[in-house]
């Protein structure tokens, strides 16, 4: 650990939160190692987020307020208002066990620029533990953090000019940031303890299927540039994306969807297991679920 005693500053963005974000304010003031500061930015709420939590909690929790613009704009927000040296991210609608903080201080050295631990429904199996350095290109292949597991130093934010409030990026707002992070020379540990608790979006999980493969080829377009990788590289990712998604959509029965996907898949990376996923967007349901069914019995 460092010499140095980090201080956190708590930021959490809201938007028509007024029913929920309680939890997540009451999780972080109650952290056995003391954050100096709880903030909360109001998105541009349509609801009473800013005055519920103005009323509940009073001075012990800083609030602002901004024109909707997005989580990421909000989170620029609260970390330009914070004294803290190291961000602690919290999103609205999730909570932290009371120890989180006190577990990631003590896994804060010199280099280090973010902190992750579990969340309560993650299976350790995949995620890279201790024993995996968490480089640039284990990132690149898969997101392993999640936004309210991080904790994140100030001057990684500062260096890397802060989160990209670009708000096509759903579904890789924090992702983008993370990997501009480890780009910039910074390491990650992982801390491999379930301190978080996740409460999955409301949204149509259909449409949030199609908007976060948008923003995931935008992610790496803009990562691509950022960091200029090479071209091989950027495919190799883009065809991970739709296929993941495509049998995703495929499993959901938006077989319209899949095809598109998986055809973009195949266009730039031919292959066999590919090309017979693409071929099952065209069979009836009834063939999908004993295909389904079998394979199910099989298995058990």
């Amino acid at each position: 650990m460092s010499e140095k005693t980090p201080k956190f500053s708590v930021v959490i963005p809201a938007y028509n939160a007024a029913d929920y974000v309680h939890r997540a304010v009451e999780s972080a003031l109650e952290q056995s190692y003391a954050p100096i500061e709880v903030i909360v930015v109001d998105d541009g709420s349509q609801d009473d987020t800013a005055s519920v939590v103005k009323q509940r909690f009073g001075e012990p929790v800083r609030v602002f307020r901004q024109d909707n613009a997005g989580p990421n704009a909000a989170r620029n927000h609260g970390i330009r208002e914070s004294a803290g040296d190291w961000i602690a991210l919290l999103d609205s609608d999730d909570t932290w066990h009371p120890e989180k903080l006190a577990r990631q201080a003590a896994c804060v050295s010199d280099g280090v620029g973010i902190v992750h631990c579990f969340n309560a429904s993650d299976a350790a199996v995949h995620k890279p533990g201790p024993e995996h350095e968490v480089t640039f290109d284990l990132l690149w292949q898969r997101n392993y953090i999640g936004t309210s597991t991080t904790i994140l130093l100030k001057k990684a934010w500062e260096h890397v000019r802060g989160f990209d409030e670009d708000r096509r990026l759903v579904g890789a707002e924090d992702y983008n940031m993370w990997l501009r992070v480890v780009h910039a020379g910074y390491r990650v540990v992982t801390l491999r303890e379930p301190l978080t608790y996740y409460t999955p979006a409301p949204n149509s999980l259909m449409q949030q299927v199609l908007r976060v493969v948008q923003g995931e080829i935008l992610n790496v377009e803009k990562i691509a540039e950022y960091c200029n990788l090479p071209e091989e590289m950027v495919q190799h990712k883009q065809v991970a994306i739709w296929n993941e998604y495509g049998r995703s959509l495929l499993w959901m029965r938006d077989k319209q969807e899949a095809r598109e996907l998986l055809a973009n898949s195949l266009r730039q990376q031919p292959s066999a297991g590919t090309f017979l996923q693409w071929l099952a967007t065209f069979m009836p349901d009834v063939v999908l679920d004993l295909k389904r069914n079998l394979r199910s019995t099989v298995a058990s």
